[in-house]
């Protein structure tokens, strides 16, 4: 967990993140200390240490990584030099504010060893309570085609399902 901070504040949250909690950031030095202590502990995703699937490899999380966009890209790059298996970030996706500044960003992520990304829907509290739109559709569609590795755990035709209802 890097933060509490994010960008929504959705009552499903198990830790209660909003934009009201203040910008209190993991310590890089708590990073290089902690996660080699984690690596020894930490099991690759069935599918392969390229992989990623729910409940194995490391889970960067908040709060909303990517407000701190260049401590999430430095925590990925320690995981990297670890070797620890099945990185993966989960995210609201209000970050991501048109197809060029987004592929940017997961490119970069991608290049430092990311291996995955889950993206956060819950369909009891849809995304357009927080940005008026349905968690910016023309980026999340098709995500697999741009991205090797990358995809979110909510299965494609499930998504468009869940924009069809919404919009």
């Amino acid at each position: 967990m890097l933060s509490y901070k994010c960008s929504a504040k959705c009552k499903h949250c198990m830790y209660v993140c909003s934009p009201k909690w203040k910008g209190d950031w993991i310590i890089k030095d708590k990073l290089e200390e902690g996660l080699p202590i984690l690596a020894r502990y930490i099991k690759p995703s069935p599918y392969g240490h390229e992989n990623m699937s729910l409940n194995h490899g490391l889970h960067f999380s908040g709060g909303e990584p990517f407000l701190n966009f260049e401590l999430l890209l430095k925590t990925v790059e320690i995981a990297e030099a670890l070797r620890i298996p099945s990185t993966f970030v989960e995210t609201n996706c209000s970050w991501c504010k048109d197809d060029t500044f987004t592929r940017y960003r997961l490119q970069l992520l991608k290049e430092k060893g990311l291996k995955g990304i889950m993206i956060s829907v819950n369909p009891f509290y849809p995304a357009t309570s927080f940005f008026n739109i349905p968690c910016q559709p023309p980026i999340l569609r098709n995500w697999h085609n741009h991205f090797d590795n990358y995809g979110n755990l909510m299965p494609v035709f499930l998504w468009r399902d869940f924009i069809r209802k919404l919009v």
